[in-house]
C-alpha cells in the first residue's frame, strides 16, 4: 500500500542535479547511487567499504528535506552513534536544508535517544517517575552501595558483581541467585531508585519495549509521526533493537516506509565479546552498491576472501594503482614480532613519495589488532596475544594511564574521549566530577572532598536531598555541550560551574579561576604539529641510511572501523585461539564447507580491518601458522609475502 504522506514526493534528475551542486560539485552519482536515491519503498541498501554510503544518505535527505510539506510530521534518522548527525551538521549545517533537518519536526539521532525521547520518557513521566540519570554504570553503583554489606559479600562469593542491579530480559525480572531474601531486596532496590529517577539504559529499552507491547495504537502514533525512517549503519543494530523498531515501526508498511544502509560484512557492533549477530540486516532484494571508491581490485579481492555477504566488492582504478603496490604478509618467528613494525614501516617508505605520504597524512598510516587491552601477561601458547606484544609501549587505554590534568577543561575533554572510545555515559560524567571536585577544593582551600574511586559519589555525600537534584541536572549541562569544546562554549560552561560552587556554599577564588581559565587543547595541537612523538601510540620509524621517517598510529580494529588509512598493517592476536590462523583456509581463498560459530565475528573483524586503506594492506602473522601449500595458496590469491 502506497504511503499517503509520500505519495506526492517523487525524487527527480533535477533533485540530484541540485544536490550534487549542493554539494559543492565534487560529488556525482552514477546510476547504482541514483537508483538508491530515488527509491522510496522499504528496502535495504547493502554498502560496501568506500561505496559513499553516508554521502548518499546526506544527499537523500537533503532532497527529501527540501520538499518536504509537513509541519507536524518528519523524517526519522537512527544510528549508533551521532555519526549521522555530525556528517549533515559538517556537509550541510551552513545551509537552510541542513538547518530544517536538524530541527523539528525531524528526529535524528541514536537507536536509544530516539526511544527515550518518544515512548519510554513519555511512559514513565505521566505514571509519577522523576527522571535523573540515566546510565548503566553510575546506576549500578548506586544500587551496589545501596544493598547491606553481608549481601554484597553473598552475591560476590556467588561470582556477581554490581551488573546484577538491573532488570533483564522484561521489567521486573532479574537475574536471580539460590536466595530468596537476596532476590527481593535486589527487585526491591531497583524499583525504588526507579521511583528517585535513576535507571540503566537497558531498562530504558526494557520499558519502550513493555509500552509497545501494551499500547497498539503508539506504534501508529509514532509512524504518522515519522512516515519514512532510515537506518544509518544497519548492521549493528542488535536482535532485541530490531524487535523494537519492527514493533514502532510496522514492517507491513502500511504507514510508514524503512530503509537500511549498511553493510553486513562489518557487524562487530561495540563489544568484541557479545554473541550480538543478526539476520535482520539486509532484508531480501536489497539494492547493492558494490564498487568501492576507496581501493582498487588489488584490495577488494583480497577482502573479497574473508566476506560473509553473497555479493562481491569491486574495486575502483586510483593514483595508486599504476604503482604495482605489493601487498605484504610478514611471517615472522615470535622472537622477531618487535621487527615486523619496522619492516613495515621500510616498506611504507619503500612504496610512497614524500608528496604522497603529506598528500595523505591526515588518513595516515595504521597498526591495528582485533586484542589490544592486556589484562594479564601472554603465556607461551598464546603469543603474540595483543598489539602490546609487538610494541610493549603501546597504551590501551590512553585516557587512564597520562598524567593528572592541569587545567579544569582537559578533564572534559578526557571525558570526551572517553565517551567517543566506549559509549558510556558514566565515564565522561566520572572525569567531569573528577574535575569538579578539584574545582571544589581548590575554592574551598582544602581537601573538601575527597578523592574516591567514585567521584560523583563523593560528591553527592556533601549535598542535602534538594542539592543533590539542581546538582544533577547542572551535571547533566555540563556533559551536553558536544564533543568539541569552543571557547565560546567554555565561557558559558564557568557560568555553570559558579552555580555548582555556590551549592556548597563557595566562590571562585584565584586559585580556582586559574584551574579554570580556557586553554587550547595541547593534543589537538600537537596533531597538527610535525612532532607525532608526543603524542601515544604514535610510533616513529626511520629510516638510518635516508634518515626518511615515517609515524604509525597504533589501535584496535574497533577504533578504526569507518575510517580511511593510507596504509593498514593487521597484527596477529590472541582471543581463545590465534585469529588469523584460524581464518587462514578463508584468506587463501579455499573457506571450509561448513563455518565454525567462531569464525563469524572473526571474519567480520577481519574483514574491517583490511578495508581501511586506500593503497596498501599488509598482515603479521607468525610463521610457524603458515607452512609452505598455504604460502603457495596465498602467493596465487596476490599476497606478497616477507620472511622476518
Amino acid at each position: 500500500m502506497e504511503i499517503e504522506k509520500l505519495a506526492n514526493i517523487e525524487i527527480t534528475d533535477e533533485d540530484i542535479l541540485w544536490v550534487e551542486e549542493m554539494m559543492g560539485g565534487k560529488v556525482h552519482f552514477d546510476f547504482a547511487r541514483v537508483n538508491v536515491l530515488k527509491n522510496m519503498d522499504s528496502v535495504d541498501i547493502q554498502a560496501f567499504p568506500g561505496s559513499g554510503k553516508t554521502t548518499i544518505l546526506v544527499a537523500k535527505l537533503a532532497i527529501l528535506a527540501k520538499k518536504w510539506p509537513y509541519s507536524n510530521a518528519g523524517i526519522c534518522v537512527l544510528s549508533h552513534t551521532n555519526v549521522a548527525r555530525e556528517e549533515i551538521e559538517e556537509r550541510l549545517g551552513n545551509t537552510e536544508i541542513g538547518r530544517k533537518l536538524l530541527s523539528y519536526p525531524h528526529f535524528i539521532g541514536t537507536v536509544h535517544s530516539f526511544f527515550d525521547t518518544y515512548v519510554s520518557l513519555p511512559w514513565l513521566k505521566s505514571n509519577g517517575y522523576e527522571i535523573n540519570i540515566i546510565d548503566t554504570e553510575l546506576v549500578h553503583s548506586l544500587r551496589w552501595n545501596k544493598l547491606p554489606r553481608n549481601k554484597r559479600y553473598y552475591l560476590e562469593m556467588q561470582y556477581k558483581s554490581e551488573t546484577i542491579c538491573e532488570y533483564r530480559d522484561n521489567i521486573g525480572n532479574i537475574e536471580r541467585v539460590k536466595n530468596e531474601e537476596t532476590n527481593e531486596l535486589l527487585l526491591s532496590v531497583i524499583e525504588k531508585t526507579q521511583k528517585d529517577g535513576y535507571f540503566t539504559f537497558g531498562e530504558m529499552l526494557l520499558y519502550a519495549q513493555k509500552v509497545l507491547k501494551e499500547w497498539d495504537e503508539i506504534p501508529k502514533a509514532i509512524q504518522r509521526r515519522f512516515p519514512i525512517l532510515f537506518i544509518d549503519e544497519a548492521q549493528d543494530t542488535d536482535t532485541f533493537q530490531w524487535d523494537l523498531l519492527k514493533k514502532a515501526f510496522n514492517s507491513d508498511g502500511e504507514l510508514s516506509i524503512r530503509q537500511g544502509f549498511g553493510d553486513s560484512n562489518q557487524a562487530i557492533y561495540g563489544n568484541l565479546y557479545a554473541d550480538n549477530t543478526t539476520g535482520n540486516f539486509p532484508r531480501e532484494n536489497a539494492l547493492v552498491l558494490s564498487e568501492s571508491r576507496r581501493f582498487d581490485s588489488s584490495i577488494s579481492s583480497l577482502a573479497n576472501t574473508v566476506a560473509l555477504s553473497k555479493a562481491q566488492m569491486d574495486g575502483t582504478d586510483n593514483e595508486f594503482t599504476q604503482k604495482g603496490i605489493k601487498h605484504t604478509i610478514f611471517l615472522f618467528e615470535k622472537e622477531n614480532a618487535a621487527q615486523v613494525i619496522d619492516e613495515f614501516g621500510q616498506l611504507i617508505l619503500d612504496t610512497f613519495s614524500d608528496e604522497e605520504l603529506k598528500t595523505y597524512e591526515k588518513e595516515g598510516v595504521h597498526v591495528i589488532g582485533m586484542i589490544h587491552d592486556k589484562k594479564e601477561e601472554t603465556k607461551d601458547n598464546q603469543f603474540p596475544k595483543g598489539i602490546y606484544d609487538y610494541w610493549n609501549a603501546y597504551e590501551a587505554r590512553k585516557a587512564n594511564k597520562r598524567t593528572t590534568p592541569k587545567n579544569l577543561i582537559d578533564y572534559f575533554r578526557k571525558g570526551i574521549e572517553e565517551f567517543q572510545n566506549n559509549g558510556e555515559k558514566s565515564e565522561q560524567i566520572e572525569w567531569i566530577c573528577k574535575g569538579l571536585r578539584r574545582l571544589v577544593n581548590k575554592a574551598k582551600e582544602c581537601n573538601y572532598i575527597p578523592a574516591t574511586g567514585n567521584s560523583i559519589n563523593a560528591i553527592m555525600k556533601l549535598l542535602s536531598d534538594e542539592q543533590k537534584k539542581d546538582f544533577r541536572k547542572l551535571l547533566m549541562l555540563l556533559a551536553d555541550f558536544g564533543n568539541l569544546i569552543s571557547k565560546e562554549d567554555w565561557k558559558s560552561m564557568v557560568i555553570i560551574m559558579k552555580k555548582i560552587l555556590s551549592l556548597f556554599e563557595t566562590e571562585p577564588n584565584e586559585d580556582a579561576k586559574k584551574f579554570g581559565k580556557w586553554v587550547e587543547d595541547q593534543e589537538k595541537s600537537n596533531e597538527n604539529s610535525d612532532d607525532k612523538k608526543l603524542l601515544p601510540n604514535y610510533y616513529v620509524y626511520c629510516d638510518e641510511e635516508t634518515k626518511l621517517e615515517v609515524d604509525m598510529e597504533f589501535g584496535s580494529i574497533h577504533s578504526v572501523k569507518g575510517r580511511t588509512h593510507l596504509a593498514t598493517l593487521v597484527l596477529e592476536t590472541f582471543m581463545k585461539s590465534h585469529n588469523m590462523k584460524s581464518i587462514l583456509d578463508y584468506l587463501c581463498g579455499e573457506p571450509p564447507k561448513r563455518m565454525k560459530s567462531s569464525s563469524e565475528k572473526r571474519l567480520k573483524c577481519q574483514y574491517v580491518a583490511m578495508t581501511r586503506a586506500r593503497a596498501l594492506i599488509c598482515l603479521a602473522i607468525p610463521i610457524d601458522f603458515v607452512d609452505e601449500k598455504m604460502q603457495m595458496k596465498l602467493q596465487q590469491k596476490g599476497w606478497n609475502l616477507k620472511i622476518v
